[in-house]
């Protein structure tokens, strides 16, 4: 067994899909190539992000390049192919079409696999979600690859391997999982979970254009010219962090994988192969400033966490201009009845004393007509900056009292 986790990385400047193609070939090589992560006869789920209906210019969804040239390696190796994913607003299909994922089923003749019923799995290890209800897709595979974005997340701060398979929750289950994991910490240990159910055998991340600002749908398209491969989920997540300069130890998924022991979460510990990681790296990536897990640390009452967190936090607002009234926001809402009402008037349109700040609504907007406005705490005295020093002062302190003597 090798000491280290492997992680590819490969220049590739653009989606030609024979560009892709080549470039995902040379990319899987140095991990033995698609052969050996898929046997012949086997069915071989390709798990992209299809968030909703967005067109692959506004870099929200997998680039069908990357499924294609996915597709085809898969096909090559003997492998038969099922595309499938749970968008978190809207139909399947209407997404696979606008997303132009269809076009590459089509092509490639794959199947789609199963994302509308749901069975239930289990593990006995897991904690918070021994048994969980999952896409039916996921039991009708033998090999699961995830094909995620590269993105900012409003809520998480950041979404790559890791939080990819939340997708294999069934439409708005997701949404319900929200309202009862209200704290970052436990719903990065859900998805965690999720994925030691799942035990994707292997991650190509589409960092070729990633989204920077306020993703997952919101920000804004960022070349970066990269994929990244590698078998082990956390450590693919780790090395795209570095790819853009944000600091893994800081991310409520990169948090719950250590503690959980699920993948490499340390740079130290990961061989890193292919083309230069410093020939990549984007310096001025535009990463998201959230309130982090040191919020925990305040000295007030579990009670009081919910009011203190809504005080401190960016507030959605709808954009009038912008709103084309199709009540993806209101409908992909956790909280019931729902915390927001684009019909409405604009002061009436945010119950603040409901909204638990998951930013669902910002997630599913079709057309970024919901912005996060900052508290006015954060505006006038930078709170969020303040919190994220305090927080790696405190991790750096338990990292120096925790080593063992």
């Amino acid at each position: 067994m090798l000491d280290k986790a492997i992680v590819s990385i490969e220049a590739v400047p653009g989606y030609e899909p024979d560009l892709v193609l080549a470039g995902m070939r040379r990319l899987l090589k140095p991990l033995g190539s698609m052969s050996a992560f898929v046997k012949p006869g086997q069915k071989v789920l390709l798990k992209p992000n299809i968030l909703g209906g967005f067109t692959p210019a506004e870099a929200v969804t997998t680039h069908p390049a990357v499924v294609r040239a996915a597709s085809l390696l898969v096909q090559a190796a003997g492998g038969t192919v099922l595309v499938g994913d749970s968008p978190g607003t809207g139909g399947f299909k209407g997404a696979l079409q606008r997303s132009g994922i269809a076009a590459v089923v089509e092509e490639t003749a794959a199947e789609i696999a199963d994302f509308e019923t749901a069975l239930l799995y289990e593990c006995a290890d897991n904690r918070i979600a021994k048994r969980i209800q999952l896409a039916k897709g996921l039991g009708d595979a033998d090999v699961i690859i995830t094909l995620p974005k590269l993105k900012t997340h409003v809520q998480m701060g950041f979404t790559c391997a890791l939080k990819n398979q939340f997708g294999l929750v069934v439409g708005m289950e997701k949404a319900k999982y929200h309202y009862r994991f209200q704290r970052r910490e436990w719903l990065a240990a859900l998805m965690i979970e999720i994925n030691r159910i799942a035990r994707p055998a292997l991650a190509i991340v589409d960092a070729i254009v990633g989204m920077e600002g306020h993703g997952p749908s919101g920000g804004e398209p960022r070349h970066l010219g990269a994929l990244i491969a590698s078998p082990d989920l956390a450590a693919a997540d780790v090395v795209a962090c570095e790819l853009i300069g944000l600091d893994p130890s800081t991310l409520p998924l990169i948090k719950a994988a250590a503690e959980y022991d699920f993948g490499c979460t340390s740079l130290k510990k990961i061989q890193l192969t292919g083309h230069p990681l410093a020939k990549l790296q984007v310096p001025d990536f535009k990463n998201i400033k959230t309130l982090g897990s040191v919020l925990n640390l305040l000295p007030v009452p579990r009670f009081c966490y919910s009011w203190v967190r809504r005080i401190l936090t960016a507030r959605p607002e709808i954009q009038a201009a912008d709103c084309v009234h199709c009540g993806a926001c209101e409908r992909g809402c956790p909280v019931e009845p729902p915390a927001i009402h684009p019909e409405e008037k604009t002061s009436r349109q945010l119950e603040d004393a409901n909204c638990i700040r998951c930013y669902c609504c910002h997630e599913f907007c079709p057309v970024k007509a919901i912005k996060l406005r900052r508290s006015l705490p954060d505006r006038l005295f930078g709170i969020n900056e303040i919190m994220h020093f305090a927080g790696r002062c405190a991790d750096a302190l338990v990292a120096r009292f925790s080593k063992p003597r």
